[in-house]
């Protein structure tokens, strides 16, 4: 069966379908990610000069004996990125739509940032502290504007990877919530350990019960953003992967589980109230962490910024 799924909802009001709208522009994928392949396109009928990148992101997966792989797919993505089409924040990603005919697997379509990920442009361009300071603050910004939904939106991959800097030179948050569509079997098995150093302590202890049994997929919560918050500003200041030090992705679950935490970049260090703040937002307790709320409020931002 192929998509879109035949009875099975392929677009809402907010996350319309744009297999029509959008042209590819690479027969290969641009980028690859851990679960999807990014494509780069543009409108059928664009002619100016210069015209408007869009990027999308089309989910990769593994064969599944499942016979309702497809169709709980589809779903997800829908109700997905029906919810995420809705967020309006200068600090997220804008959701403009599914497409069904550029992969095996349907795609999200959002806007192209030229200059990649934030990890990308560091080993491009050097940022001094106060830039890379700007853009802790844009991140806790947009990672409020998300918890105070109601419900709040969990991110579930924080980290530098998905956060980019658009025209602009503004911060913007991408994949947020993808967690939740690709926790099976069929995405799982192809991830690495990766995202381990940003992964609070509560997600990978397996003596540590689940807060919900009715919650679908990972167990992520506003705190574990926060925990992965402190290990992203670890990131950006140090330019390099939390635990720097540590070849072995895997040896990290173990380290964070005992307790050990990265040392803090020599910036942070210097900054009292900014190495304190790291240090509650990944201490092992998630009831303990501070909000994003309180994360803004003592990196001296006021409410509406």
């Amino acid at each position: 069966m192929s998509f879109p799924v035949p009875g099975i909802s392929k677009e809402t009001t907010h996350c319309p379908d744009w297999s029509s709208r959008l042209h590819p522009v690479d027969q290969f994928p641009y980028a690859l990610g851990e679960h999807s392949d990014l494509f780069r396109a543009r409108g059928t009928h664009e002619t100016k000069p210069r015209p408007k990148l869009f990027a999308i992101k089309c989910l990769r997966a593994g064969s599944s004996s499942n016979p309702n792989f497809n169709s709980e797919l589809q779903k997800k993505l829908v109700l997905q990125g029906d919810a995420l089409a809705k967020l309006t924040h200068e600090n997220i990603c804008t959701i403009r739509g599914i497409v069904y005919n550029t992969s095996r697997f349907p795609g999200i379509v959002m806007d192209f940032y030229e200059g990649g990920s934030i990890v990308n442009r560091m080993k491009e361009h050097s940022y001094t502290n106060d830039e890379k300071l700007s853009w802790v603050k844009q991140i806790a910004s947009g990672m409020r504007y998300l918890h105070r939904m109601r419900p709040p939106v969990v991110h579930g991959d924080l980290r530098g990877s998905n956060i980019f800097l658009n025209a602009g030179g503004k911060i913007v948050i991408a994949d947020v919530g993808m967690v939740y569509i690709t926790d099976t079997p069929e995405f799982t098995m192809m991830q690495s350990a990766a995202t381990a150093r940003w992964t609070a302590p509560e997600l990978m202890d397996p003596k540590v019960p689940r807060q919900s049994t009715s919650i679908e997929g990972p167990d992520c919560t506003t705190q574990s953003d926060v925990f992965a918050f402190a290990m992203t500003i670890v990131q950006i200041f140090s330019e390099a992967l939390p635990f720097r030090h540590v070849n072995n992705d895997t040896t990290c679950i173990f380290l964070i589980l005992r307790g050990q935490r990265p040392e803090l970049p020599q910036y942070v260090q210097g900054q009292r109230s900014l190495s304190s703040l790291v240090g509650e937002c990944w201490v092992r307790e998630p009831s303990k962490r501070p909000s994003m709320t309180d994360i803004c409020w003592r990196l001296g931002m006021s409410a509406s910024s």
